[in-house]
């Protein structure tokens, strides 16, 4: 967090001389007031020009309006309020047996009950009618499968390219059902999905692709979407970057239920409980951010931050002081550091401190 005083703020921003965490507190708490760096570029050529007129040159401390000092002055109380996480701090503290993140890791289950341990020096499997091979072309094995799960366990994360050619990212502690298209069913596309994964539908008109929780199905013909569906979430949410998709509200058996669905466009988030759908829009590259092998938050609980943390490190997290679980955080790092990084990260707010003992997790008062 930024010792220095509004002013100072400011003309290192400036002069471009902020370090990274000041330079996304600053730009942060502009881009919210709707007060661009080119205004306040320009209002600053503007005072210096009119100090300066008729004078040799002579370099000049800048001086700031007021509303800009208070400006600066709020950026410092909102950091003290809500904490923000952009960066990686240099001292970031050392734990005592670190744990390494997660990785590539599933196990593939054929129709005939075979289980195959997939390689962890890989990054997926592509499944056809006739054969399975990893994604760089290697054969696993010549059977068909037809049908089959690709599971994953806490700690992994696996790529399935499906026999009609789209494509599933699994997150940890998810698995994915495929079966082929059945006639009876106007040939539909489905699969079942438990956990979390992002999907690359195929397009196909006469071929809708469905995808069900339990709790809700999905129906496309060609898109690209995220499904959450952990059981400890209490909630499925339905997240929608590209093309349309349909999001059904089940029941117990597992039949779509009349007039409880829901038509979402790119960057709406479908979210479903017990006996209801709700929408929102939100910005969907937060939704798949796990995907591209990030963690990234905004005004997110600990509680469901720890979540996350917990099943890609397959850590207990444990809190002294339940009331910690409320406590809102926002920002960003990379799944690939240990997560002694991601904990001094948090630490670094001043909100919440950790200890770490073997595979668990404490939360501080």
């Amino acid at each position: 967090m930024s010792n220095l005083n509004p002013e100072q703020l400011l003309n290192k921003y400036q002069a471009g001389e902020c370090t990274p965490e000041e330079l996304m507190l600053v730009e942060d708490y502009l881009i919210n007031v709707e007060i661009t760096p080119q205004e306040i570029e320009a209002h600053d050529a503007l005072k210096y020009k009119e100090e300066t007129a008729g004078l040799p040159w002579k370099s000049k401390s800048r001086k700031w309006p007021l509303y800009l000092l208070t400006i600066a002055a709020t950026i410092i109380v909102v950091c003290g309020l809500f904490t923000i996480l952009y960066t990686e701090d240099p001292n970031s503290i050392n734990y005592a047996g670190d744990i390494n993140p997660g990785g590539n890791k599933a196990t593939l289950t054929l129709a005939n009950g075979q289980k195959i341990q997939l390689s962890d020096a890989k990054s997926g499997i592509v499944v056809d009618e006739s054969k399975l091979t990893y994604n760089d072309g290697t054969i696993i094995n010549n059977e068909q499968a037809k049908s089959f799960t690709i599971s994953t366990p806490r700690g992994g994360t696996y790529q399935v390219r499906l026999p009609d050619g789209s494509t599933a990212w699994l997150n940890s502690a998810s698995s994915l059902t495929y079966s082929p298209p059945i006639k009876e069913e106007g040939g539909t596309r489905r699969v079942k999905l438990k956990g979390e994964a992002y999907f690359e539908v195929a397009k196909d008109k006469e071929h809708p692709f469905v995808v069900s929780t339990g709790s809700e199905s999905v129906t496309v013909l060609g898109t690209h979407f995220n499904i959450n569906s952990y059981t400890d979430e209490h909630l499925v949410k339905t997240t929608l970057l590209e093309g349309s998709v349909r999001v059904d509200l089940l029941s117990a058996a597992g039949i779509p239920i009349a007039g409880k669905n829901k038509i979402l466009k790119p960057g709406m988030q479908a979210i479903t409980s017990a006996n209801r759908i709700e929408t929102k829009e939100i910005d969907p590259s937060l939704a798949v951010a796990w995907k591209n092998g990030e963690f990234v938050f905004k005004n997110e609980s600990l509680e469901d931050i720890m979540k996350n943390v917990s099943r890609w490190y397959d850590v207990e997290v444990v809190y002294e002081d339940p009331k910690a679980k409320e406590k809102l955080f926002g920002g960003s790092i990379s799944k690939f550091e240990a997560i002694s990084k991601v904990l001094s990260m948090l630490e670094l707010t001043g909100d919440v401190k950790f200890k770490m003992a073997d595979k668990k997790i404490i939360v501080k008062h």
